[in-house]
């Protein structure tokens, strides 16, 4: 058997489609009707895209951070907040999404905020836990930024719960991952001013 090489990211197309085609077959589907004929090209292309942050590290999204001079005060806490993202679980390989709340207390070095939501996109497109999720972003940050501490506030719904709890498909799961000190009577207020707009 033969199969296309694989790219320098690791993927490999046409063993993605075969495989979506044998898992239609081994739920009793025929997967050369109609309706089938382009489903595991499909499906596979949306899996590559969902996926395509394997393999990269996610603090790779901040690029450089920007270095603050002597007389430059950032302020105590540097929040961006409404993050929308859009993950895979990888228990059922069912979606998950909601949005990300990012806070950081900075000491000589920043992001731009487009970075941050770059770097919860990258971070999100891979099989994952939504715990996980929350703790590599405040990871990234602490990594290349060097701040006081990070606060990453994840609040989201998930596929697999309201498949296998149909009572609970409107929940909303939220996760709270912090590195490091930040000042906490700032971070629950902006976080509570936000939850309440």
């Amino acid at each position: 058997m033969t199969t296309t090489p694989r790219t320098s990211t690791g993927t490999d197309r046409a063993l993605a489609v075969a495989a979506v085609r044998d898992l239609l077959l081994a739920v009793g589907e025929d997967a050369d009707r109609l309706g089938l004929l382009r489903t595991p090209e499909r499906v596979a292309d949306l899996m590559l895209d969902l996926f395509s942050g394997l393999g990269v590290d996610p603090a790779s999204a901040l690029g450089a951070p920007v270095a603050l001079t002597e007389n430059e005060h950032p302020g105590e806490l540097v929040g961006m907040t409404g993050i929308p993202f859009r993950s895979v679980c990888e228990h059922h390989l069912l979606p998950f999404d909601g949005v990300v709340d990012v806070y950081y207390a900075p000491e000589r070095h920043i992001a731009g905020l487009s970075r941050i939501a770059s770097l919860v996109d990258l971070a999100a497109r891979r099989p994952q836990l939504q715990e996980r999720l929350g703790q590599q972003i405040a990871d990234a940050l602490m990594t290349v930024l060097r701040p006081h501490g990070v606060a990453v506030r994840i609040e989201a719904t998930h596929g697999c719960v309201a498949h296998l709890e149909p009572r609970a498909a409107s929940s909303r799961a939220v996760t709270v991952a912090t590195v490091g000190s930040i000042p906490d009577a700032t971070w629950r207020l902006a976080a509570r001013e936000h939850s309440a707009s």
